[in-house]
């Protein structure tokens, strides 16, 4: 890949402010928001985090920080900001946000995910909290091509994947965060700042979600 260009982030902004983010409503769910950070230095880098074995949804997997909207949150971005905090200690006076992404639904575990793209200048000091984070994990977005991109049904360890998925570096990003991923790099690459991924033969079930 290329040397990622200065105006990242002024790129990154304008593409997420031209369009405005699908919002869904699907009755049963519950609204939860992520945090994508992007940390500039030494190179564009997202931060991921591999959950516990003894969380109740999503145990194991690999995903950006979040969870559920509090009623005391202002917004998605305040909820991702405050849940990044308690996860991984991340300082929200840190992160500038710079947008969001569509509404995804997680289908298994009953959610509607806002992911919320948050930029830092520096790399940030991160603690994780042993009861729901067991691993802080720092990709650079260089590294998330299609040459690590696989197709559903992939066999990774005697394990069967249903979804697409990312294997970097052993770490399998899976489910709703390859979800939310191809989201992302998508949206990286209509701004001209990646190479889009390839198509995926993975189709997820139509709930017709409402939008709002």
């Amino acid at each position: 890949m290329p040397r990622m260009p200065d105006d990242f982030e002024h790129r990154l902004r304008e593409e997420l402010n031209s369009l405005e983010p699908r919002s869904v409503q699907v009755e049963g769910t519950r609204d939860a928001a992520v945090l994508i950070p992007i940390v500039r230095v030494p190179e564009p880098t997202l931060i991921f985090t591999r959950r516990t074995d003894t969380l109740s949804s999503h145990r194991g997997q690999i995903s950006f920080p979040g969870g559920s909207i509090d009623p005391d949150d202002a917004n998605p971005a305040a909820a991702a900001l405050r849940e990044s905090q308690e996860e991984i200690g991340l300082d929200p006076q840190a992160v500038s946000v710079v947008g969001c992404l569509d509404d995804l639904e997680t289908f298994v575990s009953g959610f509607v995910v806002t992911p919320v793209v948050g930029w830092l200048d520096e790399r940030p000091e991160l603690t994780p909290n042993p009861i729901e984070v067991a691993e802080i994990i720092e990709a650079p977005l260089a590294d998330l091509t299609d040459e690590i991109r696989r197709e559903p049904g992939f066999l990774h360890r005697d394990r069967r994947y249903p979804t697409e998925a990312w294997v970097w570096t052993d770490h399998v990003i899976w489910g709703v965060t390859a979800r939310i991923l191809r989201l992302f790099m998508e949206r990286l690459a209509h701004a001209g700042l990646v190479e889009p991924p390839g198509e995926t033969s993975f189709v997820w079930p139509d709930e017709n979600p409402l939008k709002r």
